[in-house]
């Protein structure tokens, strides 16, 4: 139900504005703020998501990284620093050794200071992790804050974010918690206690971890699924010869590169194909669908399935990026030790004359056909681009392909079909260099059919 109602709602927006135009939280969404809240320390996991978070830092205004485990796991954990936030500032340490070759590919990467200054305890014998979210969420920015869990399992402190709900409940009472919670957004785990269910609802929560299907939770799946994706090799692309941040990915994980959290804020990397206001479209961190034992709220967890190469099955919601994203961190790793005219960079992207990273949306008449464009399309690095166009039909509702003329060039025509009025049509753009490793831009281009 709620999906219908944000279709309908998403066809007014766009019939009373015109042909073609950006979502209003479009805008927020190509650059989020983010609190990440690991228990690095315990599983080594949270380490290796945390490399390959810092190598993504440009992509957001991360306002804090909140560690909440104060000894490490004897035995699981081998990191010679034993408690979780000496980790976590050892990881950002390593990543400002690498600022200064990262900053040649892209000014936006944050400086050491800047994350050390956001990167505290979350130890119940403080309040830094608490103050921080609160300031965070306080502050006089429309934007909401998008609020990661990673866990708080075994040995952990309670979550800082429940901490800084309690308070704020019995401090401004419920109207201002209600204020306070509005302004947030979870792609998360759950840990959160009476919160989860104390009104408000959550405007939205993304759970990139469950359910289990099959005996598999989600987020072992992230490893099976791109371990190997596109040829990677974790030694070679991220531990050896990619400077200090990367030698500090553990490997002593029950699943080979498990990386069980970064679906979190893999969900929120603007690829130019997906929004994160909207989870049933797909990402880098899969598809979406609306949680089945919480009916009626904007609660999303990975039950959605796609169809792909013969098979209909959620991991393919994954599978269909995994080469792509696996290329994107090699080319991250790179970015550590090399010059700007030694690395890869990726394809940015021209659809319809628009510059960005930002989805399409706009209208179309049933039985026309629509002539989509990525001229404009420019690579830094000179490379030779090849382009691809599809239809992907579980993120639209119309439910069936639609026909495209010219699907592997720079310009495509697409059928609209006669019966698909009151619709959706998505349709994804990919483009890829040939250099090395081989990278991907993306547009996607939502389109809402309306009656002949």
């Amino acid at each position: 139900m709620a999906a219908r109602v944000i279709t309908i709602l998403f066809m007014l927006v766009v019939i009373a504005h015109g042909k073609v135009g950006l979502a209003s939280e479009a805008a927020d969404a190509a650059r989020p703020r983010l609190i990440v809240e690991t228990d690095a320390g315990g599983d080594p996991d949270d380490e290796q998501s945390l490399v390959r978070f810092l190598v993504y830092a440009n992509e957001w205004d991360v306002e804090g990284i909140i560690a909440n485990r104060r000894k490490a796991r004897d035995g699981e954990n081998l990191s010679k620093i034993r408690d979780g936030f000496g980790i976590v500032r050892a990881m950002v340490d390593a990543y400002g050794e690498c600022h200064a070759r990262l900053v040649e590919h892209d000014p936006r990467f944050p400086t050491r200071e800047y994350l050390q200054q956001r990167t505290v305890s979350g130890y119940e014998d403080s309040d830094a992790g608490t103050k921080l979210i609160i300031e965070a969420v306080d502050r006089d920015d429309p934007r909401p804050v998008w609020f990661l869990n990673w866990g708080t399992d075994n040995g952990s402190d309670s979550s800082s974010l429940k901490r800084a709900l309690d308070r704020v409940l019995a401090e401004r009472g419920q109207e201002g918690y209600a204020a306070f919670k509005n302004k947030l957004r979870l792609s998360s785990y759950d840990m959160f206690g009476d919160h989860t269910s104390r009104k408000p609802d959550w405007k939205l929560w993304v759970h990139t971890f469950q359910p289990e299907i099959d005996r598999r939770r989600w987020y072992h799946r992230f490893s099976a699924i791109t371990a190997t994706a596109g040829g990677f090799d974790i030694e070679r692309d991220v531990r050896r010869d990619h400077g200090p941040l990367g030698a500090l990915y553990p490997t002593n994980t029950t699943h080979p590169q498990k990386e069980g959290d970064s679906m979190t804020f893999m969900y929120l990397i603007p690829t130019g194909m997906n929004d994160p206001y909207e989870p049933t479209w797909g990402s880098w961190a899969g598809r979406y669908a609306l949680r089945d034992d919480l009916k009626g709220k904007p609660y999303y967890w990975a039950t959605a399935q796609d169809t792909l190469g013969g098979t209909t099955h959620r991991e393919n919601t994954l599978r269909r990026w995994a080469a792509d994203l696996q290329n994107d961190f090699r080319a991250r790793m790179d970015w550590c030790v090399m010059p700007r005219d030694k690395a890869n960079h990726p394809p940015r992207v021209a659809l319809q004359g628009e510059d960005g990273k930002a989805v399409l949306r706009m209208t179309a008449k049933a039985g026309e056909t629509v002539t989509l464009s990525a001229a404009g399309t420019k690579d830094a690095d000179g490379d030779r681009l090849a382009y691809s166009w599809f239809d992907y039909v579980e993120a639209g509702t119309y439910g069936r392909a639609a026909k495209i003329d010219g699907a592997d060039a720079q310009a495509a025509r697409v059928a609209i079909p006669a019966d698909a009025a009151g619709k959706t049509i998505h349709i994804v753009l990919r483009v890829q260099d040939d250099g090395e490793p081989p990278l991907v831009g993306y547009r996607r281009a939502v389109i809402a059919v309306t009656e002949l």
